[in-house]
């Protein structure tokens, strides 16, 4: 019986040691696949959609006392048609990049896997004590999620500036220039900025339900993003490049 009980009762470092020698570029694809289908279930549950809502909610209220009357501004007189324009602009410049990063994030996770992944598992194992892999083996699938983690990370991270000088770019071409020292920093706050306006929008966006028939209702939600991008991010983007101008 002792036997028994002990050939059951797993050592979590035989356990962790166990995945790093079957480990192999397939189950890091499975890894990353059930990291996405974990983000994907997130985005479409009331929780994504609450979260946004507060989120929501905290942003207006911090710009209803930053700008007063002048919420939806952009610094000066423009029309809708010259609005979308500046709008578009900087979303098409924002999204070539954002694809060509993804593209090239891809083809990089692809190569660097089969070699950075052990030694991010084994970095885990080492973070990771016996008694909490123990306590929880939901950590056993965050060791081997590892590398698509610390990749979702750093694509994040470079995302940000790269944002900030598109938006920029976009700016300047219709006038918007602000100060002409822009760098890596003033970089990194604008995208942050245009990330911390477009993402709540979009979630709440996407959450909110609509009865149409056929893509109807998909059609309706693009359109309400770039109402949202319009009306609430660009004017953000816009007091923000000022802001770097004035300082």
């Amino acid at each position: 019986m002792a036997t028994h009980d002990s050939s059951q009762a797993l050592d979590p470092a035989d356990y962790i040691a166990h995945h790093l020698q079957n480990f192999s570029t397939s189950s890091s694809a499975s890894a990353a696949a059930s990291v996405e289908h974990s983000v994907g279930a997130f985005i479409r549950s009331p929780h994504a959609l609450v979260f946004a809502a507060v989120l929501f909610v905290l942003l207006v209220c911090f710009a209803a006392l930053r700008d007063r009357n002048a919420m939806f501004s952009v610094g000066r007189a423009i029309s809708f048609g010259r609005r979308l324009y500046v709008w578009w602009s900087c979303a098409w410049r924002q999204g070539l990049a954002s694809t060509l990063l993804f593209v090239a994030a891809v083809v990089a996770f692809h190569f660097l896997v089969p070699r950075m992944a052990v030694p991010l598992m084994k970095f885990s194992e080492h973070v990771i004590t016996p008694d909490v892999a123990r306590s929880s083996p939901a950590w056993s699938t965050v060791i081997a999620a590892m590398p698509a983690i610390v990749a979702l990370a750093i694509y994040l991270l470079v995302s940000l500036p790269i944002a900030g000088y598109m938006v920029r770019s976009g700016l300047a071409a219709h006038g918007f220039a602000g100060s002409e020292r822009f760098g890596f920093w003033r970089a990194v706050s604008l995208g942050l900025t245009t990330y911390l306006w477009s993402v709540p929008g979009s979630l709440a966006i996407a959450d909110v339900g609509i009865s149409l028939p056929g893509h109807a209702a998909d059609a309706l939600r693009a359109i309400l993003v770039v109402v949202w991008g319009m009306y609430i991010v660009l004017p953000r983007q816009v007091k923000r490049v000022d802001r770097f101008a004035a300082g």
